[in-house]
C-alpha cells in the first residue's frame, strides 16, 4: 500500500507497509502508525494527493526547440511541486501496429495529460481512466491574419466531442482575449470545453545575470520573411548605425540552444524583438523571446505595444518608429547601468508572474 501527500511546504510523506526482518519491521511499525494517524486525522485543505503527469510531444532530438523548452519547463515545475512527471513520444503513439507506447501510457495511468489538441486522436482515450487533458489549441474558426495559422481538423473535433464527457478537457491559447473570443469560442459553444489564455513563460532555473559591458552592440535573431516590414523600417537602419552586431536570420540560422549555452542574449547590449506584422497589427500575442531573452540577461527593444499590458516602462522598452528605435538604442548602449537595472526589474516581474509554476497554477485552477 502506498500513498503520497504534499502540503504547502512541498513536504512529501510516503506512507507504506512492507514485510521484512525484525529491524525493518520496527521501522514499518512506525510508518504504519503514521499511516493510521493520517487516516484518523486527515490532512488539511492545503494537502493534496500527488498527480501523475504525462507530457506528450515529439521527444526526438530533432524536435522543435520551443517544444522542448516548454516540455522541460513544465517538468521542472511539476517535479518541484511534488508530482510525478513522464514524457511520452508522440511519434511512437502514432504507430498503430506497435502499441508499446500506448501500453506504457495506459500503465502510467496519468491524472493529467499535456499535448497539442491535434494529437488527441493518437491517445487511447477509450481505455485510459478519466483524466484531465490540457491541450494547446489550434484556432477553432478560420483566421486569415497569418498564413501559418492552423484550424482544428474535423478528426480532432470528433474525438473531442466523443470524449468530452469522459475526460476533463482544457484548451490553452497564447493569444489575447479578443482573439480567443473571436476564433477559439467554438470550443466552448459547440463542444462545451473550457478555454484559457496561457502566456509564454520562463524556466526560473535558467536565470542569468546581465552583463554591464557586453561585447556586441546588437543581436538580431529572427525570420525576416514574416517581419519584412518591421525589418526594413527598424533593423536595416540600425545596421547602418552600428557595425558591431550579430545577425542570424533564416539564411544563417543558429541553434537556439547555442544562443542560450553561449550566453549570446547577455553578450549584446540590445536585442531588437520584432513581432510579426500580423502580431503587431492585431495585437495577437507576445512571442516566446519576449520572456526568455531577459531571463538570460538580455535587454530588448520591442515593437509590440501589446507588451505594455504585462511589462512596465521601467522593465521593457517599446519603440515602433525607426527614429525612436535608433534613439533608444543609442541611449541604452551609452547608459549601461540603466539598462542593467531594467533587465533586473524585468526578471523580477518574470519570476513573480511568468514562470512555469505560475502557468501550472493557472491550469490547475482552470481544471477545478
Amino acid at each position: 500500500m502506498n500513498r503520497v501527500f504534499k502540503n504547502n511546504f512541498t513536504t512529501i510523506f510516503s506512507i507504506g507497509y512492507e514485510y521484512g526482518d525484525s529491524q525493518r519491521n520496527d521501522y514499518v511499525s512506525k510508518v504504519f502508525r503514521m499511516y493510521v494517524f493520517f487516516y484518523t486525522f486527515p490532512p488539511d485543505e492545503n494537502c493534496i494527493f500527488m498527480n501523475k503527469i504525462a507530457y506528450i510531444y515529439e521527444t526526438a532530438s530533432g524536435s522543435d526547440h520551443m517544444a522542448r523548452t516548454a516540455a522541460n519547463g513544465f517538468k521542472n515545475a511539476f517535479v518541484e511541486m511534488g508530482d510525478s512527471f513522464r514524457f511520452f513520444d508522440l511519434d511512437k503513439l502514432k504507430i498503430s501496429y506497435w502499441p508499446a507506447e500506448k501500453i506504457k501510457l495506459t500503465n502510467f495511468n496519468p491524472d493529467i495529460i499535456f499535448t497539442a489538441v491535434e494529437n488527441v486522436r493518437y491517445l487511447p482515450l477509450n481505455i485510459l481512466q478519466p483524466a484531465s487533458l490540457v491541450l494547446l489549441g489550434s484556432f477553432y474558426s478560420p483566421c486569415n491574419y497569418d498564413d501559418r495559422i492552423r484550424v482544428l481538423t474535423e478528426k480532432a473535433k470528433k474525438v473531442l466531442n466523443r470524449y468530452s464527457s469522459r475526460h476533463n478537457i482544457l484548451i490553452c491559447s497564447p493569444y489575447n482575449q479578443q482573439i480567443n473570443a473571436q476564433f477559439f469560442s467554438g470550443y466552448e459553444t459547440e463542444l462545451g470545453l473550457k478555454v484559457i489564455q496561457l502566456l509564454h513563460c520562463i524556466n526560473k532555473t535558467k536565470l542569468t545575470d546581465p552583463i554591464l559591458k557586453p561585447e556586441f552592440d546588437l543581436l538580431w535573431l529572427g525570420n525576416t520573411t514574416r517581419r519584412l516590414t518591421a525589418y526594413k523600417s527598424l533593423i536595416a537602419p540600425l545596421k547602418k548605425e552600428f557595425s558591431n552586431f550579430l545577425e542570424y536570420t533564416q539564411h544563417n540560422m543558429i541553434d537556439p540552444e547555442i544562443v542560450e549555452s553561449e550566453n549570446l542574449y547577455a553578450r549584446a547590449c540590445i536585442l531588437p524583438n520584432l513581432h510579426t506584422d500580423a502580431q503587431v497589427k492585431y495585437n495577437m500575442l507576445l512571442n516566446q523571446r519576449l520572456f526568455t531573452a531577459p531571463a538570460f540577461g538580455g535587454f530588448q527593444i520591442c515593437n509590440n505595444t501589446f507588451a505594455r499590458k504585462y511589462f512596465k516602462e521601467d522593465e521593457l522598452v517599446i519603440a515602433t518608429e525607426s527614429s525612436d528605435f535608433i534613439e533608444k538604442t543609442h541611449h541604452y548602449i551609452s547608459h549601461p547601468e540603466e539598462r542593467v537595472l531594467m533587465i533586473k526589474k524585468m526578471q523580477d516581474n518574470l519570476l513573480k508572474n511568468h514562470t512555469y509554476v505560475n502557468r501550472v497554477n493557472e491550469i490547475m485552477t482552470a481544471l477545478g
